[in-house]
This record gives C-alpha cells, structure tokens and sequence, in this order.
C-alpha cells in the first residue's frame, strides 16, 4: 500500500515529463487524416500549442519544434522555417529589446520612475496612479516583460517603505487600523456588560499597550486586530504591484512594436498583404495610444475602490513623509543627470521618429528618398542600435570611455528564449497558411456568418483575449490572426476589422499568473494571492475589452477604413465586397 502511493506521489510529482512524452504519442492519428499536409501541420501545432500550455521543456526549447518537424512531415523546409525564425521583422523586435536593455542598462527608467513619484506624492492612491502611468508610458515603447522586470526594483522599495513606516505608525498610535473603529465599539460595549457584572474590564483598543493587569485583552480582540492590519497591508502590496502590471499590460498596445503580439500581427498582415494593407507605426499609434490612455485611466478609477471599499488606509503624514524620504534619497542616489542617460534618451527619441515617419500614409517619408528599395522598420531600429556602441558614454575620458552599451550586456540581459518564441510563430503562421490549415479552421468558423461584423468582432477579440491567459499572447495571435484572416474574407469584411481589435485584446491577460511573464513575475515578488490577482483582474479585462470595442466603431473607420472597401485585400475578396457600417445588422 505504501509502495503504491510512493509511486503515486512521484508520478505527480513528474506529470509535466509524463505529459512530455503522451502529447506527440496521444496526437498521432492526425498524421493519418486524408488531407496530409493540413493533418501534418495540426500535429505540429497542436504539440508546440499543448508544450506552451505545460511547460515541459522551457518556451525557448519548445519554440524550436518547428524547425525539426516541419521538414520532417513535408510542411516547410528547413531553409524556410529557419528564415522565419530571424526575419527583418524579429530583428526589428530584437532591436527594440536591445534598446530596453540600453535604458535598464543607463539607469534612465530609475530616473523618470522616482522623478514622476517625487512630483505626485505619497498617498496610496498617487503612488497608485504613478506607477500605473509610469509603467504604461515606458511599455509604449518597450516590450511589457522587460517594463515590469525594470520597475519591480522601484515598487519592492516603494512597499517595504510603506510598509515599514506604517506599522511604526500604527505602534505609535498615530494611526488607526482600517476597521478598527467598529471593533472598538463592540469591545466597548462588551466591556460596559461586563463590568455591571462585576467582571474584570476590557482595555480600551487604545491602550493595548498599557500593562494594567486588572485589566483582560481577549484573545480573539488581538487576533482581529492583527488580521485586520495584516489584510490592509495585504492590499496595499497588491494595488503597488498590480499598478505596474495593469499599466505595462495596456501600454504595450500603444506602438505595433512594442509587444510580442503586435509584432505577430505585423507579420502575418505583411506575409498576406504586403505593402498594401494600410497599417504603418504612424496608423497604429493614431488608433492604439488613445485606446491605452483611455483604458489605463478607467483602470486607475475602477481599481482603488475595487480594492480598498473607496476608502484609502490612512498612513499618517509622518508615514507618507519618511516614504518621501526614502524616493528621494533613492533618486539622489542616482547622483546628476549624465551624458549616459540623455544620449540613451535622445537616441530613442531618434528611433521614434524613424519610426512614425519611415513611409507614414499621411506624407512622404524619409525612406523614400533612397529609390525603389525601401528601408524598412528593421532598418530603421537598427540605426540607434549601432550608435549605442559607437557613442562612449563618458566623452571626456577620451579613448578610455566604455560604450553606451556594451555587447557582454547585451548577452547578459536579452531574453533569447522571447525570440526565438516569436521566430517559432511566425514558423507556424506561415506552415498554417502554407498547408491550408488556417483556410480550413476559417470555413469552419464561417458558420458564424449570421451574426452582425460588430458583434462577431466582439466574440471573437474575446476569444483572444481569454485564450491569452493560458498561452502566451504572441502564441495566441500566431494559431488565430491567420484564421480570423481567412473568416473575415468568406464573409467579405475587411480583415482588419477583425485582425486588430483580436491582436489588443491578446495583450489584456490580467487573471492569471501564467498569461504573461509580467504577470508571473508581479504574482511573486508581490506575494499576491490567487484571487487578488481574479477578481480586479476580470474588472480591468471588462474594462480594457470595452474601450477596445467602442474605439474600434469611433476610430476604426477613419483611421483604417475598418466599414470601406478594402482595395488592398481585392485580390482575395474579388470585388464581391459589401460596404459595412459600425451599426449595421
């Protein structure tokens, strides 16, 4: 009997290598479909897919499935699923995390996050507010993942500051426990019963500290007392490190390069479309950036209440002012401005520009000045990139001044494993597209034909949007954008009605622990529970959800053509194209 569940106990303890070995063994038959090359191509997603879920193997390991099985079934060969694996438009991510590893690397994001909360105060809810925005504005521009990772040094200090200096407050009696005030009424008229009894009498709450020894403190009246003050701390930790991650979450919708997923989508609409789809950095931006500010904002006044009953715990002036204290000599820490730090600046605000006027539809850009090849987003990013080791970052040491970056600190902190999960997606978009499987799973969908464009665009972001808690959401946008493509043209609406608001609403993975890194990484060092993580979570997917939908009805149309005619796409849909509007049914 023992031996039976010693044996039990280690196969638990070893389902993620039992699962290794039955997923390829479980999904066999699909190699044995009549359509070969579509059954072929479900085996190898479905197993990449299943391996994401379990994580029996790192994401990095996992991510590299494709390039064995592809050949090996006859989906891809070798020499194209390894060129998708470091194609210009991966290359163009690597230069932006590049660049996130050159500001991480300044000090430059220390700088603007102590700065912004120097300016805004101490109150739970500014600081809130502060890391909210602060994290949203850097994730603009930088992938989510290395946003949060940067700004848990700032929020570890922020709470154990806080925290520090609120339970010295509270054993000085400066300030009251939340909910202290009714405990103290109950006691109070306990201890009025029990003294007409001529019972001994029950100290006042506070003075819990005074040794009166006529005097009984019931147990149970201390246990409250801690349990509340420990539920208050409890909160606070968890609105501090949940700002960060609702704010690097809805930011990273803000630019087409800054998540994973919108990466995803850039390749799968230049792979079908070309040039031709009407979608630059500049379009994006026009329709994301706002669809961000709003939701963050919403988030900001929806959350804090969610959390502390639209009640703020008081931490004193004295609390709020040593925790003032403490972010400035945290920013003074970092001594003077240097030529580091602004020349890092400088040379994202170049990439920016670059970027927003490479090839804009609104004018003509830079790139097209250098013939009929035109420099593209990869060009352009790598331009700082190679500046970053050209510039030295102390000019007036001479030949002796190290780099703004150096390449031992590019190896040390660029997460290869994010990479190459990306390179793995755009392996099986194109196996998917190639073999006819996404054409496959979109005629399936068609049966969803009845419905409205504004409603299916709903189901259908939502989809995504839940799927992304469970599978990464670039690994989300890789298996469905190709199958919302082929839905949207058997049902002749313009692609991008469909593909966009499904590739934000991707990046709205708040439930879970396992959506995203960011969210893995706050789950810990916050010591947060499940459910704290749940319930505001579903509030600020809610939320983020319905921004999405109405900007997408507001701006969709005047920005992308999202309800015209898509000309770009008439190759596919055939001029038998229906004008839709935003309200039609």
């Amino acid at each position: 009997m023992r031996h039976g569940r010693k044996i039990a106990l280690q196969a638990a303890g070893l389902w993620r290598q039992i699962l290794m070995v039955l997923i390829p063994i479980v999904l066999l038959p699909l190699l044995f479909f009549e359509d070969v090359q579509k059954a072929r191509c479900a085996y190898v997603v479905s197993i990449v897919g299943l391996y994401w879920i379990v994580e029996p193997i790192p994401l990095g390991a996992t991510s590299l499935i494709p390039i064995v099985l592809y050949p090996m079934l006859g989906v891809l060969t070798t020499e194209k699923t390894c060129q998708l694996y470091m194609n210009d438009i991966n290359l163009m991510f690597l230069g932006t995390l590049i660049m996130a590893v050159a500001i991480e690397h300044s000090h430059l994001h220390q700088r603007i996050a102590l700065k912004t909360l120097c300016l805004l105060g101490t109150g739970i809810k500014m600081l809130a507010f502060g890391l909210m925005f602060i994290s949203m504005f850097l994730s603009i521009w930088i992938n989510n993942v290395a946003i949060t990772a940067m700004m848990m040094p700032v929020t570890n200090s922020l709470a154990h500051e806080l925290l520090q200096e609120r339970r010295r407050s509270l054993s000085l009696g400066n300030i009251e426990i939340e909910g202290l005030a009714e405990l103290r009424e109950r006691v109070a008229s306990k201890g009025a019963a029990a003294a007409s009894n001529g019972t001994k009498k029950l100290l006042p709450l506070q003075d819990v500290n005074d040794g009166d020894s006529d005097v009984v403190v019931p147990m149970k009246v201390r246990n409250r007392i801690s349990f509340l003050d420990k539920t208050t701390e409890h909160r606070i930790r968890a609105i501090l490190y949940l700002s960060v991650l609702y704010g690097a979450n809805t930011g990273t919708i803000a630019t087409i390069t800054s998540g994973a997923s919108n990466i995803v989508f850039k390749f799968v609409i230049e792979d079908l479309y070309g040039d031709r789809a009407p979608v630059d950095y500049a379009l994006w931006m026009f329709f994301a950036l706002p669809t961000a500010l709003i939701g963050t904002g919403l988030i900001f006044v929806a959350v804090v209440p969610t959390f502390f009953r639209c009640k703020s715990p008081d931490l004193g002036e004295e609390s709020r002012s040593h925790t003032m204290a403490a972010i400035r000599r945290s920013y003074a820490a970092l001594g003077p401005v240097k030529f580091h730090e602004v020349a890092v600046l400088l040379l994202c605000i170049l990439l920016v520009f670059l970027w927003l006027f490479r090839d804009p539809m609104f004018a003509r850009g830079w790139a097209t000045y250098f013939g009929t090849i035109k420099p593209k987003d990869a060009t352009a990013v790598t331009i700082p990139v190679i500046l970053l080791f050209m510039i030295p970052s102390k000019p007036w040491e001479g030949a002796g001044s190290p780099s703004l970056l150096s390449w031992e600190m590019v190896q040390a902190k660029l997460p290869w494993s994010v990479i190459l999960l990306i390179g793995s997606g755009f392996a099986i978009a194109e196996g998917m597209r190639v073999s006819g499987l996404s054409e496959l799973m979109g005629q399936k969908l068609a049966t969803l034909g009845h419905m409205p464009p504004i409603p299916l665009m709903i189901c259908l972001s939502i989809v995504s949007s839940f799927m992304s808690e469970l599978v990464s959401n670039s690994a989300t946008c890789t298996v469905l954008l190709p199958v919302f493509d082929e839905l949207a043209k058997d049902l002749h609406v313009n692609p991008l009605l469909f593909l966009i608001p499904a590739t934000i609403a991707s990046n709205y993975a708040f439930l879970l622990p396992v959506g995203t890194p960011a969210n893995a990484m706050v789950y810990e060092q916050g010591r947060l529970t499940l459910m704290q993580m749940v319930i505001p979570g579903f509030l600020v997917k809610t939320i983020t959800m319905a921004v999405t939908v109405i900007l997408t009805c507001v701006l969709g149309d005047p920005i992308f053509g999202m309800f015209q005619e898509a000309d770009w796409a008439s190759h596919t849909i055939a001029g038998n194209y229906s004008t839709l509007s935003p309200l039609q049914s």
